[in-house]
């Protein structure tokens, strides 16, 4: 008995617009809305933001951006109080509105 192999699945993979059209769907599926923070929580990650600064401490900050949530463990090593943005490690740079949280 002969076995066939990859020859069966052949015309599957020649559905190529489908296969976008399934992977679109699929990432649209996986984003996920920016969290809303009450003004309690802003206050009290502006006040660790600034203390964080100031103390030069390590901090594990989550942040939103491209619709996903992410993390990153550095230090803030500047803030930009007009443009309202920091950055950290010296190379990336976030605006405060999409800070979610800082654990020190």
């Amino acid at each position: 008995m002969l076995d066939r192999g990859m020859i069966k699945w052949q015309p599957f993979d020649s559905l190529i617009s489908s296969k976008e059209v399934i992977n679109s769907i699929l990432v649209e599926k996986n984003k996920i809305n920016k969290p809303i923070l009450s003004m309690d929580q802003m206050e009290d990650l502006n006040q660790k933001i600034y203390e964080s600064y100031y103390n030069q401490s390590l901090v594990i900050i989550k942040y939103f951006q491209d619709n996903n949530i992410n993390q990153i463990k550095g230090k803030i090593t500047a803030i930009n109080q007009t443009t309202k943005i920091i950055l950290i490690n010296q190379s990336l740079k976030l605006h405060i509105s999409q800070i979610l949280q800082i654990k020190a």
